[in-house]
Formats: C-alpha cells, structure tokens, sequence
C-alpha cells in the first residue's frame, strides 16, 4: 500500500481530470508541471460544488458523478441534468 499523504486522492484527482480532458493522465501531470492546467474549486448557482478545470483552450466542470465540457449541447431528453452537456449516463 502507498504510503504518500493524499496518494489515491490525487491519484484519482489527475485520472477524473484526463477523463474529463479526454486525454491521459501523463498529459495531465505534464500540463500542471508546465502551468497549462488550472483547477479551482467553485459552487454553481445552485448551490453544488464542482472543480473548475482550464487547459489550454479547453474548459470543464467536473461535478460528483458528472462532467460538463464547454460547449456540449444538451439532449432535448437531458433536460433532468439541468441543462445537459454532460457525461452522467442519463
């Protein structure tokens, strides 16, 4: 077992980020090292808490159990998902 303060979390941090990026985690970890990614916690205007991440010219919102990609159109059956233009499975 890893031994490291944090290891999992942030492992699981930087795999949830790549997803959302559709990239991979080495692209992830390279880009924080460079300072091309940003992540800042933030509450939408709903009250729910999501990670706010920036790369290059990219933006998402990772939320517990969905991910929100800048420009994604939302389904006219997604209208559960506030919105759609998410990866939630509905």
């Amino acid at each position: 077992m890893e031994s490291r303060e944090m290891y999992d979390e942030i492992n699981a941090l930087v795999g949830t980020v790549a997803k959302a990026l559709d990239t991979s985690e080495m692209e992830v970890v390279t880009a924080i090292e460079q300072g091309r990614l940003g992540m800042e916690m933030q509450t939408d205007d709903e009250g729910r808490n999501f990670l706010q991440v920036s790369f290059d010219d990219r933006n998402v919102r990772i939320y517990q159990g969905a991910i929100f990609r800048e420009g994604d159109k939302p389904d006219a059956e997604d209208e559960e998902c506030g919105g759609g233009g998410c990866s939630c499975g509905h």
